[in-house]
């Protein structure tokens, strides 16, 4: 059994895949200009205190792909950390998304040192905003 089967198993409901549109729709978004300040994610694959969402996004030469990893301060935790934004090529037509997923995310875990089941960071303790 591959990694991904295992973790999918172990972890039952703390892993969770989701596409938003097809590779078509990212196809066509790609090809055109998105407005400004607007961002559409494409997929998601959360695997316990760790996710992956591939977004489109705006830039000055048209729209591109991108990926941001989020861990979480504990497993529990609702709310999301923006880890890193990866750059590297992803392939959005793959036959089997959720794997390419889990391949991008995982050589992510694996180089950052993070971890599916636990959280190696300190606990959050909600959020602050200040005046300017």
């Amino acid at each position: 059994m591959n990694k991904r089967r295992k973790l999918k198993r172990q972890l039952g409901k703390k892993y969770r895949y989701k596409k938003f549109m097809t590779a078509f729709e990212v196809k066509k978004l790609l090809e055109s200009q998105m407005d400004k300040n607007q961002e559409r994610l494409y997929a998601s694959l959360i695997i316990g205190c760790v996710k992956i969402h591939v977004v489109l996004f705006p830039t000055p030469k048209g729209t591109a792909l991108g990926c941001d990893i989020f861990v979480k301060d504990k497993p529990d935790s609702e709310e999301w950390i923006c880890y890193d934004t990866i750059s590297e090529p992803f392939r959005y037509s793959a036959l089997n998304l959720e794997q390419e997923l889990f391949e991008t995310l995982d050589k992510a875990v694996r180089e950052h040192k993070l971890s599916y089941t636990d959280c190696n960071f300190e606990k959050l303790n909600g959020k602050t905003v200040s005046k300017i």
